[in-house]
């Protein structure tokens, strides 16, 4: 049976969603391109948040049923790559549009 270490996955998802909210709500105000840039990124982010969630749940409930690695593993390793630089790109643009550059 697949062993998935599911806490450390939620946690790292969690925590990469809060500094997105952070960022979001940073810049929810800002005009300039920058600020429109980390918005944006902050909605992508959101998505490969709740795509992330519903794989996970895929993987968690079809280990009861059947233990095979699917194509919700590989969609849970890309939305977790997806959410990393997405996050990475937003909080870029929030430092870029707080240093004016």
């Amino acid at each position: 049976m697949m062993d998935l270490p599911v806490v450390p996955i939620l946690t790292g998802g969690v925590v990469l969603l809060a500094v997105n909210v952070m960022v979001y709500l940073d810049r929810m105000n800002g005009r300039s391109r920058a600020c429109q840039s980390a918005r944006d990124f902050c909605y992508v982010s959101f998505a490969f948040f709740l795509a992330g969630t519903f794989a996970l749940l895929d993987l968690t409930t079809h280990a009861w049923i059947d233990p095979m690695t699917n194509v919700a593993l590989a969609v849970l390793k890309a939305t977790g790559v997806g959410l990393a630089l997405t996050t990475a790109s937003a909080l870029g643009f929030c430092i870029a549009s707080r240093t004016h550059l």
